[in-house]
């Protein structure tokens, strides 16, 4: 009871985490305007300088400041929408066509599914960032002509292609638990009556999958998270890079204050003002470690869930053999007596 209770925290705690950080970046950017707070120069009570731009975390700025000045806490919540909202709308794009083709896959018995699987499982030696990286370079490297798409193409065209680069890994994970559930007892009677392909997936199936569906959504996401953190390090930033092609220019630059490019931009801070750097990377650690924390979680519950059932089974056949027992030595006793 005591592990159900700390694994039931466990993922209302993590969820609430994330929850915050998607709500809270919509909030500040659509009813604020996303305004960051700025400060360049610090005066004291007399009106004397004391300091200027970056401001390393104190009572004032929790968070510390960047070298222009921006409050470093409202960078990262200004770009919470578009690094988790991106990683979320990937994840269920990535589900839902895994999903199909899994299921779809669990129910072959092929010798095509030794190909087709074959194949797919070879994306997990290949680093999928690799194939992000080439498959988006065109799109999202600003060109000396400029960009020929607008930014809200750029941003659907990325979802949509790192969406179907996590789907070959997630389709054969699926399609796994799909092939283990069908080797069950009750699946192959079911089977044997004649219960149909739909029939075994709409009562028998899915309501064993579910649990499964459930803890596998928060992998996805942690995945995206990563290429997408990746492709920041590549300097291909989320909805484009910005690159100046004239003489004396800024270094490529992303158009939004994601954290991928909050982290690439700044990592050479790391030993000037480490918390530059190291601010939009505590946030991006604690979003994985609260995406784990609810796959552990869920994990713990349907494990907790099934040794519950297994207990149960076992103290029912427990009680119908004592039962039975008393039941015939009743009737040895009828017997002896007449």
């Amino acid at each position: 009871m005591r592990n159900r209770t700390a694994y039931k925290w466990s993922v209302f705690i993590c969820t609430a985490f994330v929850v915050l950080m998607v709500g809270g970046s919509l909030v500040f950017n659509n009813i604020f305007d996303g305004e960051i707070p700025q400060t360049t120069l610090k005066y004291d009570e007399s009106g004397n300088l004391i300091g200027g731009a970056p401001f390393k975390p104190s009572l004032d700025f929790p968070f510390g400041t960047d070298r222009n000045g921006y409050d470093m806490f409202f960078k990262v919540l200004q770009g919470a929408q578009y690094t988790l909202g991106a990683a979320i709308l990937i994840s269920i794009i990535s589900f839902l066509i895994s999903f199909v083709f899994g299921i779809a896959g669990g129910f072959r018995n092929s010798r095509s599914k030794y190909v087709t699987q074959t194949i797919l499982t070879s994306f997990y030696f290949i680093p999928q960032s690799i194939i992000a990286y080439n498959v988006l370079y065109p799109l999202l490297w600003e060109t000396s002509a400029g960009f020929q798409t607008t930014f809200t193409e750029r941003v659907i065209w990325q979802i949509v292609t790192l969406a179907l680069i996590t789907v070959p890994t997630t389709a054969i994970l699926i399609s796994n638990e799909t092939r283990e559930i069908l080797q069950k007892e009750f699946i192959l009677s079911a089977r044997v009556l004649g219960g149909s392909k739909f029939f075994l997936f709409r009562k028998h199936l899915l309501p064993h999958l579910k649990m499964r569906l459930f803890i596998i959504f928060p992998k996805i996401i942690i995945q995206a998270l990563l290429i997408i953190a990746h492709l920041g390090f590549f300097t291909l930033f989320f909805g484009g890079t910005d690159v100046c092609y004239e003489p004396f220019c800024d270094p490529p630059k992303p158009f939004v204050q994601e954290w991928a490019g909050m982290m690439a931009m700044n990592y050479k801070d790391l030993f000037n003002a480490s918390w530059i750097f190291m601010v939009p990377m505590l946030f991006f650690s604690l979003t994985i470690l609260s995406l784990n924390g609810i796959t552990k979680g869920l994990e713990g519950l349907s494990t907790s869930e099934k040794r519950k059932k297994g207990i149960f089974l076992e103290t029912d056949r427990e009680e119908r053999y004592v039962s039975d027992s008393k039941d015939t030595a009743n009737l040895f006793r009828l017997i002896s007596k007449s």
